[in-house]
């Protein structure tokens, strides 16, 4: 069946079709052609032969010469001379007339009445021999010279006619059988070649349908089926070109998606995701999973909100998006299909670490003015009782002045520590290394606060495990470092109701590629929830344990800076009540 459906099935199929239509009408018309021209040339030779034995008998040829003349005729047709109702010369064929046929002929009314009328008749006759035979039969009455009537019957057998046609009929199946099938096996050369083509068409099609491009159909003629292979090579090298002109469109918008620090999901109408980036993906995790997801929906309310109202009234929407400690603006625009709506595509920028710095800024200036109102006020304060001659005595004047300095050195120290801060955070920590022994370099610095541990009755020890170890480190920077976490631990120890205890340890693992140094103090401890913002500038955990104290915020964030300029961190490790310990950790392997 499958060769039925093929070209060349169809091809060869028509072809045969219609040859086999044309034989059969032409076979048709030429049996029934050849047929009523056979049928008249033997009515024309039964009637010239009945003629020619017409004239013998008018011309008086005895019976017995014309007996001898018509059994010279041929063996297919009969002849019979009758005479006074008996035959007088005949010529029988393969068929055998006995009397009662001859009886038959001579008494035969219909044909009588017509020879009665001395006219040629000519008709087929049912002859009652052996066989009761149809035959064609000739008659015709013809004077004799000696006055009488002698009838001359001249006939053939119309199976014999049969046979001649059916002949003819034969030998035109024959042929008509031959021409078909060598038109057939023709046909079938011609509609294969022809298809030959189109079937390389149909490879190379299937090819270009599975991603293959590089495929072509040959050509072999210059007819329609050439310029149409020709057509195809033009169309699949164009499509190739098309195709991956796409294709890096794609890997372009792709990797345009994938770089984008925005979210980006498609929705189709009915709010199903059709496309999504990492980042986006990120947030539709951080959102599943979020303590506020309680019913697990994939999307958050307000953005499936911002859907319903981008689709009825297909204007942008614009939206924040808020869970946890985390914070979104959604902006959704229309994709359109002409007229319809075809998608909707929404950004998803992440503006919680904006909404942190905003806080932080305005902390920071809210910080700034409480950090400098205090002294400010106070300048202004004690000047002005001066001016107004409150202070009435030498000392009182030198008590308000000395305050007045010092307030003004608080001043100078928070807008000089804001500016160092300021310009570690932009860059320009300019590190003056040097390699120097660490143990010396913590006594000194540790020695410098002996005078204050006393007044804040806190015990100040140094313990090293390694004291010869070198290092290259900024001496001025490091100090900084130390002095801000020594003098913290100190004031945040000393109590007069027990003896505090303010230790500085030094200790370098050289297989972990670490050189520690720990500042433990045994004093209030901080708060668990306060310890990832210590680091932060004017951070303080509890402002009353800072009442009446000289710091002014920045120290911790001063402290980090520091610390990641020489590639190291600095932690905390705190228990309220118990202590705290700030631990530098900084990198044997970058040692120079």
């Amino acid at each position: 069946m499958r060769f039925w459906h093929s070209i060349v099935g169809k091809i060869w199929g028509t072809i045969i079709l219609l040859l086999t239509g044309v034989l059969v009408a032409t076979g048709f018309f030429i049996g029934i052609v050849y047929e009523d021209k056979n049928t008249e040339q033997i009515t024309n030779k039964i009637k010239t032969t009945t003629e020619n034995i017409g004239h013998l008998i008018e011309g008086g040829t005895d019976f017995d010469t014309i007996s001898a003349a018509i059994n010279l005729l041929d063996q297919p047709m009969g002849v019979i001379v009758e005479k006074n109702g008996e035959s007088v010369a005949s010529k029988q064929t393969s068929m055998y007339l006995n009397e009662e046929a001859y009886d038959h002929l001579f008494s035969d009314e219909k044909m009588n009445d017509h020879l009665a009328k001395g006219k040629y008749i000519s008709e087929m006759y049912n002859f009652y021999g052996t066989d009761n035979e149809k035959v064609h039969m000739g008659a015709q009455h013809f004077k004799t010279l000696d006055g009488g009537i002698s009838t001359v019957y001249v006939y053939r057998s119309y199976e014999d006619i049969l046979k001649v046609t059916g002949q003819v009929t034969k030998t035109l199946i024959i042929s008509g059988i031959v021409a078909i099938l060598a038109t057939s096996i023709l046909s079938f050369i011609l509609s294969s070649r022809m298809a030959y083509p189109l079937r390389e068409m149909k490879k190379v099609a299937i090819a270009v349908s599975k991603g293959n491009f590089d495929n072509r159909v040959p050509t072999y003629t210059h007819d329609e089926v050439g310029d149409l292979g020709i057509a195809f090579n033009k169309m699949a090298q164009q499509l190739k070109y098309n195709i991956s002109a796409l294709r890096q469109e794609k890997e372009q918008l792709s990797n345009i998606l994938v770089g984008m620090a925005d979210g980006v999901i498609k929705f189709n109408i009915d709010k199903t995701i059709i496309l999504s980036n990492p980042p986006a993906e990120q947030f539709l995790h951080d959102w599943f999973f979020s303590t506020e997801n309680e019913d697990k929906v994939l999307i958050p309310p307000n953005l499936d909100q911002m859907l319903t109202n981008i689709l009825e009234s297909r204007e942008e929407q614009v939206g924040e998006i808020v869970f946890g400690d985390q914070t979104y603006v959604a902006i959704l625009t229309l994709l359109y299909n002409g007229d319809d709506i075809r998608s909707i595509v929404t950004v998803i920028r992440d503006m919680t670490e904006e909404k942190r710095l905003e806080k932080m800024k305005a902390d920071f200036v809210n910080n700034v003015s409480h950090e400098l109102r205090t002294p400010i006020s106070m300048l202004q304060g004690y000047s002005e009782a001066i001016i107004d001659g409150v202070a009435q005595t030498d000392e009182e004047v030198r008590e308000f002045a000395q305050i007045i300095y010092d307030e003004s050195l608080r001043i100078g120290r928070l807008v000089n520590d804001m500016l160092d801060l300021a310009r570690m955070e932009a860059g320009f920590n300019q590190l003056e290394k040097e390699r120097l022994q660490v143990t010396p370099f913590l006594d000194k610095v540790v020695s410098n606060f002996e005078v204050l541990a006393k007044e804040n009755h806190v015990k100040l020890r140094l313990v090293t495990d390694n004291p010869d170890l070198e290092y290259t480190f900024d001496p001025d920077r490091m100090e900084q470092v130390l002095v801000n976490l020594v003098m913290n631990a100190i004031r945040h120890t000393g109590r007069e109701d027990y003896e505090g205890v303010v230790e500085v340890h030094e200790t370098a693992d050289f297989q972990a590629d670490e050189l520690m140094i720990k500042i433990i103090d045994n004093g209030s401890g901080i708060p668990e929830e306060d310890i990832p913002f210590l680091f932060e500038r004017f951070y303080k955990a509890d402002k009353a344990r800072t009442r009446g104290k000289t710091g002014t915020g920045i120290g911790l964030a001063i402290v980090k800076n520091i610390v990641e300029a020489h590639n190291g961190k600095i932690t905390v490790e705190s228990h309220l009540g118990i202590g705290s310990t700030f631990i530098v950790t900084l990198p044997l392997s970058t040692d120079i």
